[in-house]
């Protein structure tokens, strides 16, 4: 059976990232993966826009108040489905190879930690 795959991401006025972000991840997602975005009480468009997409594999939650960084990912985390988990900052944008990368180290290891690019 294929694990499946969630992505917990924690956006607050992400307008300037988010799309970029979830064009970067939804095409490496399999058809049993999802999106978890908890969003912080955004002012901006950054709801519109996730709105726009009308993907299944996404779900959006959106607070109504600041719980803060740690706690808007923690509230994330609550609402997965997937055994194999990646954390995502709203102003990520993910190589074309991530996953697969990721998922090829973690039938090695418990745990895998990918650095960033600027």
């Amino acid at each position: 059976m294929q694990n499946k795959i969630s992505v917990v991401i924690a956006t607050y006025n992400g307008e300037s990232f988010i799309k970029k972000q979830l064009d970067s991840i939804l095409c490496q997602l399999p058809t049993n993966g999802e999106i978890i975005i908890s969003d912080n009480a955004s002012t901006d468009n950054t709801i519109a826009i996730i709105k726009q997409y009308n993907n299944s594999q996404i779900k959006l939650l959106i607070n109504n108040d600041k719980k803060g960084a740690k706690n808007n990912f923690e509230n994330g985390l609550k609402h997965i489905s997937g055994d194999i988990i990646f954390f995502s900052d709203q102003d990520d944008i993910w190589k074309p190879d991530k996953v697969k990368v990721c998922l090829e180290y973690l039938n090695i290891y418990d745990i895998v930690v990918s650095d960033c690019e600027i």
